[in-house]
Parts: C-alpha cells; structure tokens; sequence
C-alpha cells in the first residue's frame, strides 16, 4: 500500500502492515542484482530510519518492545553507516565545489577529490564482501519481519499515537532552541534527527488532510535536506582535519575549511527559518489540534457514501 495509516484498518493493523512493508521492499533491494551494492545499503539504512520513525509513533503503547525493536534496526544501520558516510562525503565535496564555482578553480583541489576516493576505495575493501554483508543484513530483516506479527498495542485510534506524535515534536522543537543556544554539530545533528522523525510523522499521518500534510511533510523535507547537508559538512570538515598531510597543499585546505564554514553557516540560517515554522506551536496545542484532524478524519468513513452519476448536461449526486 504505501507508508501512511489508512481508515479500513486499526492503528496496530497499519503500523504492523506498514513495517511489513519496508522490511519487504529492503530485501527486496538487497535481491535487486541489479542494483550498486553500495546504493543497496545506502536503501537498506533508510527503510531501518523509516522503521524507527514508525516505533517511535507508538513508542508509549508497547515500551518494552519499542526499546528491542529500536535498538536491532538501530544497530542494523549502524552497521553500514561508514560506508555511506565514505560515499556521502564525496557528493558534499562535489556539491560544494559546485554551490562556489564561479569563486574557486576547481582544478586547485583535485588532489583533496582524488584522496577522498581513496579513502572511499580503501573503507570499501576493509569492509569485506559486500555481498556477505548484505547477505548478513538480510537475515536480520528476516529475523525482524517474524516478530512484526506479535506487536499488541495497548489502545487504538488517536489515544494511540498522541503521545508518540506529541514526544517526537516536543523533542524536535526543545533541540531546535539548543542548536542556537549553542550551535555544536552535536546538536545541529541530533535535531535533524527529531526533524526527520517529524517528517515521516507527517507522511503517516498524510491521510487525515492531504493538502496540509503534504505541505508539512515538504517543508519537514526541506529542513531535513539543510541540516543532512551541515551534517555532511562537518564529517568532510572533521575527515580533512584528522589527517591534513594526505589531501594536498595546506592552502587549499584552509581555502575549503573556509568554504565548509560559509555554507554551514547559510545552512543554519535557512533551518532556522524553516524550523521556526514548523515548530512554531507549542508541544500540547499541537496534540490538540491533530487529535481534531484525526476525528473528522475518522468521521469521514461514517458519512452516507454517495456516488456521482450522470447525464448529459448534468451531474447528480445518488444515495
């Protein structure tokens, strides 16, 4: 179906079906021989952040099974991260370079570009076999996917997800204030992390307003793609940092430390932006007004359904 809660099913029912679903499409991929090994994992690690998210929705209705089912597609993610982390840092470079082209020659850098794919190359083969380690990755979905019929949650409808929805945006909007208060690339981390589980909220919840969640779930989107990009900058930052002497002249180096910094900078402007929008309501006003969208959303399924038919010249609406 797709990732979000429908009408014909209960809340346990969609959130079962709905991490069914990603853990099928990441095999799915996983089996796609056509498909980069590398993108593969990149795939598997969104689907298990997407599971999360969903976890995350209901956490207060099953604690106990919250906490393991967290921690297994955490740590299955976590497994792979370098190797994307390695890939990531490459395209941050490229976009960089792009975003400053008309104030620096590029060619001046090539020696950073060339050691940074040799650094990818080299985290690459340390890693082994791709394919044993998708081979590995499969098998815990496998796992995963078993236990996914025994989740029970302890209450349907709005009463939930409420306390789900409420904590994930409480937490988002505490870590915004924090990020400014003292911007550390911890922070600014953490809250695209709060940030992107808010998004996919607004992507579960879609069905209760369409048009405004989808506005939401954009603007989440948007937020979520500037703080990724900072983050991304400071793991460039911090690589060129740890070992200046193996990516070139330490002039060209300083050049794009200076450039890492600039971007940063009008990144955190346009998340705050953005971020001050989305996070603008406080934490209960926001339950309250989602409980609202729920319940007319539900009241829709009660209505008389009702049929257009027609005739030339006219449209009618049939009982």
């Amino acid at each position: 179906m797709s990732f979000c809660l429908v009408t014909n099913e209960s809340v346990e029912d969609g959130i079962k079906r709905i991490v069914s679903e990603e853990i099928a499409q990441a095999i799915k991929e996983i089996d796609n021989p056509r498909l980069k090994r590398t993108e593969a994992i990149h795939e598997v690690r969104k689907h298990c952040k997407k599971i999360r998210s969903v976890l995350r929705l209901v956490r207060p209705q099953f604690e106990e099974t919250y906490q393991f089912e967290n921690a297994w597609f955490r740590d299955t993610a976590k497994g792979i991260a370098e190797l994307r982390d390695t890939e990531a840092i490459i395209e941050t470079y490229d976009s960089l370079l792009d975003k400053f082209s008309d104030q620096v020659d590029r060619r001046a850098f090539a020696p950073i570009r060339r050691a940074l794919t040799l650094r990818q190359k080299k985290i690459i083969e340390e890693t082994g076999d791709l394919n044993q380690k998708l081979k590995e990755l499969r098998a815990r979905m496998d796992k995963a996917a078993g236990r996914v019929a025994d989740w029970k949650l302890k209450v349907d409808g709005f009463d939930g997800i409420e306390g789900g929805i409420v904590a994930t945006y409480r937490q988002a909007r505490k870590i915004l204030t924090a990020a400014y208060d003292d911007p550390t690339a911890e922070n600014f981390h953490e809250w695209r992390k709060q940030a992107k589980y808010h998004g996919y909220h607004m992507r579960l919840l879609r069905e209760l307003w369409k048009p405004v969640m989808r506005s939401i779930e954009k603007e989440a989107d948007e937020l979520s793609d500037s703080l990724g990009d900072d983050h991304n900058l400071d793991v460039l930052h911090k690589t060129l940092l740890k070992s200046p002497n193996k990516y070139g002249k330490k002039r060209d180096i300083q050049v794009l430390l200076g450039l890492i910094d600039r971007r940063s900078a009008e990144l955190r402007v346009e998340a705050k932006i953005i971020g001050g929008r989305i996070f603008a309501e406080k934490p209960k006003a926001f339950g309250r007004r989602f409980r609202v969208y729920w319940e007319v959303w539900r009241s829709e399924v009660e209505l008389p359904s009702k049929k257009l038919t027609e005739e030339p010249g006219v449209v009618t609406a049939a009982a």
